[in-house]
């Protein structure tokens, strides 16, 4: 087999990347070791037998021979496939082949030891792993482990024959292998490494590739087009990622029993190797498809079809699913088992936050278009249990219920499910309670981080100034009031110790309260320096969830550019309670910020120049609360800060909100139009206007507090929340 060949197909398969989309990813590469290896992998898709031998040499540069299906091997593609030394599953001398490049270390191999794909994914584990395809139905098949023995056996059997003389035997292990002894070979072991494939969205539908197919091919057979279908979209749209386990030395997997069978007199040699593949092909072949399983990359759609499973039908709030499947999540990440982008907690929590949520919404459609769940109104859904469990043709599941294949790679991690179902059980209160712990216990875990990671004799502060903080909601409230959370949220360059008193307000009342911590405040001004407004938002939004699943309404308070990012908030939401905007800047007064994007570009040049002269990354002040806010102002952050206030700007017309909006005529940082313009822009019915003839900015401390406080206390009688 030609190296050059391994060359040209990973170059027009990285090419073929670009055209797709497709977005492979490789982890575990460090546990490649510098010998032999046989790789041993499970087996979903067509494509994996030409494609992921060709991934493996891109990112390792080593070279991979596999077998293919017989049928393959015809016309231009039959030619392609003996170019790259992949070798049919009916060559007589395949075994030979395999047995030769791996006591060699010529080629690495790759083996699917579930014989063949398997679309269903229903493999059980009862004393070893049983697949289920039409063909068959029985344990995973032994062979990669045999050979893999073998070679092992033999080689250590040469350097025997070898290191005693016994050249006789030597020759012999010679003809029987068709490999010619050398001293290298002492140095040379046989390693498994097990390989899993994991895929993500696994979606049906018609794709580009099936449509360019239709046109060459007038009639496609239908399992061919069911392939198409479903391989199509995984290597258009998925993430495939490849993952090498640890891998098994052959060696030190047979020495003990090697060396324990050896004292035994009176007994061949070849005797003894066939004793030793009995004794350890079935469970070297249990602890690596163990190791495969349960190296799965779990995503979002694994989760959402284990909770379909576990709630087993009936009606439910959508609320309630999205619940299970959060905690689900975190209790799994506590398990240490390898994670897809989708269940990541920082992109999880966005699933209560009122807008669109790319990977949630996609498998709840899926799942309402294959007729699994029904949405019955009122924000609740019929899971049909009927339909989970209804069977299909293998060739017909992938497409017909991919969710019930889903489901099948995932229950092969018993205990992951368990803890799905466990979750399903927990009554609604507790549930919410411990969602909305979870996600606050996270906002104070990354305001610790960043505190220690940016600490600053110079500027930081006591922790309780920058600290996130929630108010619990009085016990004796109203049955009103116990429904509403308040989400208030403090300005640029401070923290949320600026809006404590503003919270304390409002949580004598009765309401729960959430004080937000904007990322790269309450820390050290240094921390404002890379940090983006979408990361401003997103502290606001992890707020907002935590509500959500505390309250059943939620009213946002925001100071400054927490004003900014609530209305921005509101913008993108339906079901806010309310918002107050207080002094909330679309223009500012110091009209050198204009130039701050300028100057931004400037000291980027100079980085690339690797200049550190003439840099201006910040400018200090002397802030109106000096014991909250910074008193240095990065100027990345201005910028920053201008990209929110245009952005803010272009979404007021979206607006429908009940909203007041407060601003200071004599505002010493904010321009006073800033009011108007908002109050102007946005389209909510029931909307007002405050302008207190105050000359200060942080108008929610000091003297000016009181007539602020009273003005929203009268805001939350209109909304009839008091």
């Amino acid at each position: 087999m030609a190296s050059k060949a391994f060359k040209h197909t990973a170059l027009a398969l990285k090419v073929l990347e670009k055209i797709l989309g497709s977005k492979f990813t490789v982890e575990g590469i460090h546990n490649l070791p510098d010998q032999p290896i046989l790789f041993v992998s499970n087996h979903f898709t067509r494509f994996e037998t030409f494609v992921v031998p060709y991934i493996i040499y891109k990112h390792t540069g080593r070279q991979v021979r596999c077998l293919a299906d017989s049928g393959l091997y015809h016309g231009v593609l039959g030619k392609f496939l003996n170019s790259v030394g992949t070798i049919s599953t009916r060559n007589p001398n395949r075994d030979n082949i395999i047995l030769k490049d791996l006591m060699q270390a010529n080629y690495d191999w790759m083996i699917y030891p579930e014989g063949s794909m398997i679309k269903s994914k229903e493999t059980k584990k009862e004393s070893g792993f049983i697949n289920y395809t039409p063909s068959r139905v029985g344990p995973v098949r032994t062979g990669s482990a045999v050979m893999a023995l073998k070679s092992q056996l033999y080689r250590d059997d040469m350097n025997e024959a070898f290191v005693q003389n016994k050249m006789e035997e030597l020759a012999k292990l010679e003809a029987e292998t068709g490999v010619k002894y050398v001293g290298s070979l002492k140095k040379v072991n046989t390693y498994i490494v097990p390989v899993n494939i994991s895929y993500y969205p696994i979606r049906p539908g018609d794709n580009k590739i099936k449509k360019l197919a239709a046109r060459v091919i007038k009639k496609i057979p239908a399992q061919i087009a069911e392939e198409l279908e479903i391989e199509g979209n995984l290597l258009l749209d998925a993430d495939i990622n490849l993952h090498f386990g640890k891998p098994m030395n052959l060696s030190d997997y047979v020495r003990p029993v090697r060396s324990l069978i050896n004292q035994v007199p009176l007994i061949k040699s070849e005797t003894k190797d066939n004793f030793i593949l009995k004794y350890f092909k079935y469970r070297l072949t249990n602890d690596f498809m163990d190791q495969i399983y349960s190296d799965l990359q779990i995503n979002l759609d694994h989760i959402f079809s284990a909770a379909l499973y576990g709630i087993g039908g009936g009606e439910i709030e959508i609320d309630r699913l999205k619940r299970i499947i959060y905690l689900s999540a975190v209790k799994i990440d506590k398990r240490k088992y390898r994670l897809n982008h989708s269940i990541f907690e920082e992109n999880l929590f966005k699933i209560f936050i009122d807008e669109p949520h790319k990977e949630f919404d996609s498998v709840f459609e899926l799942a309402k278009k294959q007729n699994l769940i029904i949405e019955s109104g009122g924000g609740k859904i019929r899971i049909s249990k009927e339909n989970l469990d209804k069977k299909y043709d293998f060739h017909e599941i992938r497409r017909e219920n991919t969710l019930h294949v889903i489901a099948n790679e995932f229950f092969l991690l018993e205990d992951l499910n368990n803890i799905v179902k466990k979750i399903c059980k927990i009554p609604d209160r507790e549930l919410r309670q411990k969602v909305f712990e979870e996600i606050y216990e996270k906002d104070l875990n990354i305001f610790e981080n960043d505190y220690e990671n940016f600490f600053d004799e110079n500027f930081s502060k006591d922790k309780s100034v920058g600290s996130p903080f929630f108010f619990e909601g009085s016990k004796i409230a109203s049955a009103k009031i116990k429904k509403v959370g308040v989400l208030v949220c403090h300005g640029y360059k401070s923290a949320p110790r600026e809006v404590h008193e503003l919270a304390k307000f409002v949580n004598g009342f009765g309401f729960r309260v959430y004080g937000v911590r904007l990322k790269g405040h309450g820390t050290a001004p240094i921390n404002m320096k890379d940090v983006t407004w979408q990361e401003w938002y997103d502290s606001v939004q992890r707020g907002y969830a935590a509500l959500r699943n505390s309250c059943s309404k939620v009213v946002i308070i925001g100071f400054s550019t927490g004003g900014l990012l609530s209305l921005l908030s509101c913008s993108r939401k339906k079901d806010v309670a309310g918002i107050v905007s207080i002094n909330s800047a679309l223009k500012l007064l110091d009209i050198r910020t204009r130039f701050v994007p300028g100057i931004n570009i400037w000291n980027e040049m100079l980085d690339r120049l690797h200049i550190s002269k003439s840099k201006m990354e910040y400018v200090d002040d002397k802030p109106e609360n000096p014991q909250i806010n910074y008193s240095r102002n990065y100027l990345k952050a201005v910028e920053q800060l201008g990209k929110l206030m245009e952005e803010c700007a272009e979404n007021l017309e979206k607006i429908s909100t009940p909203t007041l909006v407060i601003q200071a005529k004599k505002d010493p940082v904010v321009n006073p139009e800033s009011g108007k313009i908002i109050f102007e822009k946005i389209k909510s019915e029931n909307k007002f206007l405050f302008e207190p003839d105050f000359s200060n900015h942080c108008i929610v401390n000091g003297v000016t507090k009181e007539e602020t406080f009273d003005v929203i206390k009268t805001f939350f009688y209109k909304l009839n929340l008091l």
